[in-house]
């Protein structure tokens, strides 16, 4: 959902490998029987998806209210969805009586964040948050946290190692391939388990890399006629914006391509726009990852078909509820990797907005397993 910009990727290569993986079917009835079958599964699947839940994941509650008055430090990457998530933490923060404090930092300059985590430490805090940035360009910060003893609570990071430092990784890599089986059950479900694909994938930002190995590793699996054709977008073209030609470019290279699907939306928010001038309106469906306020409007008028909704400030209220569990020795619940998760298409969208926080009073949920209420 972040994006993360890294300076690791400004010297990758841009975009322009593209692979195309075909699944030959069946005889025609049997083509259609097994069609029938994957349509079923890949609805049954989106079913759960399509309807917000009335309870928060986590259910333990903690053993005792949280202790008043420590702080919490979140290092903020300048990407607006960067400062989605710190609203979250910051208001879990708050509500948990601690002070919160935030360091921004420049994605594309990692040294502006391992700076930031030398300065973070001198707030004597209880935890560290950071944002976004892939965990290689960080990791040689670690050990002054271990020395120190002070956790770190990675979110939308993708992978991180497995060490006592690193407590939790909110949104980890398996909530990203979640969102990207969930989309592979949209397609499969809409195309009648026979369509063709342009998987957009931005593997410079790990979160994201994955959503898109997801979802193709779940059409490959999921749909024995399905097409997909694969291509990876570099850093320079997201910040650029060529990533909206690169993919028009794919579609003319092969105009029977009829579904697109990025691995967040919110990097080709004018790609309807380049598609119409390209004289490809009305002929291509969207979809996506991590969906904003500005795609899930896009549901109304049609330019976009589908997107995941992610709780990106219920995130900070999973960041703050991992620092009170481990300041209180309880083990921390899987579902900590996990924010809250949707699809949304224009049949059951809900209020567009930058975050998808359900259930709607999962604040107090969360504030009631903290004994505040």
């Amino acid at each position: 959902m972040l994006v993360a910009c890294v300076a690791l990727a400004t010297a990758a290569t841009a975009c322009g490998s593209s692979s195309s993986d075909e699944n030959p079917g069946p005889s025609s009835g049997s083509s259609s029987v097994a069609a029938g079958s994957e349509v079923e599964k890949a609805n049954a699947f989106i079913k759960t998806y399509l309807t917000p839940p009335t309870k928060i994941s986590i259910t333990a509650p903690l053993n005792s209210a949280p202790e008043a008055g420590k702080t919490l430090v979140y290092l903020q990457c300048e990407q607006p969805q960067c400062q989605v998530v710190g609203v979250g933490v910051q208001a879990a923060a708050e509500a948990a009586g601690w002070q919160f404090r935030s360091i921004p930092f420049q994605s594309t300059n990692p040294s502006t964040l391992t700076a930031g985590l030398t300065q973070a430490l001198r707030y004597n805090p209880v935890a560290v948050s950071v944002v976004a940035e892939p965990y290689p360009l960080w990791s040689s910060s670690v050990p002054q946290y271990q020395q120190a003893g002070v956790p770190l609570i990675p979110v939308f990071v993708g992978p991180t190692d497995n060490n006592p430092t690193l407590i939790a990784n909110v949104s980890n890599p398996d909530y990203s391939a979640l969102q990207g089986q969930l989309l592979s059950a949209w397609f499969i479900a809409d195309s009648n388990a026979e369509g063709k694909v342009l998987s957009v994938s931005i593997p410079d930002y790990p979160y994201l890399g994955a959503v898109s190995a997801g979802f193709e590793a779940a059409v490959a699996k999921d749909c024995s006629k399905c097409e997909v054709t694969k291509i990876k977008v570099g850093v320079p073209d997201v910040g650029s914006g060529a990533i909206n030609s690169t993919i028009v470019s794919a579609l003319r290279k092969d105009p029977s391509i009829k579904y697109v699907v990025v691995s967040n939306v919110a990097f080709v928010h004018p790609l309807p726009a380049a598609l119409s001038a390209a004289g490809l309106s009305g002929k291509v469906k969207i979809a996506g990852c991590c969906g904003t306020k500005t795609d899930e409007e896009g549901l109304k008028t049609g330019q976009f078909a589908a997107v995941t909704g992610t709780g990106a400030y219920y995130a900070g209220w999973l960041v703050v509820d991992a620092a009170l569990r481990h300041s209180q020795g309880l083990p921390i619940p899987p579902e900590s990797g996990f924010p809250s998760l949707g699809l949304l298409t224009k049949d059951n969208l809900v209020q567009p907005t930058d975050s998808y926080d359900v259930p709607a009073d999962y604040a107090d949920q969360f504030k009631a397993l903290w004994k505040l209420r």
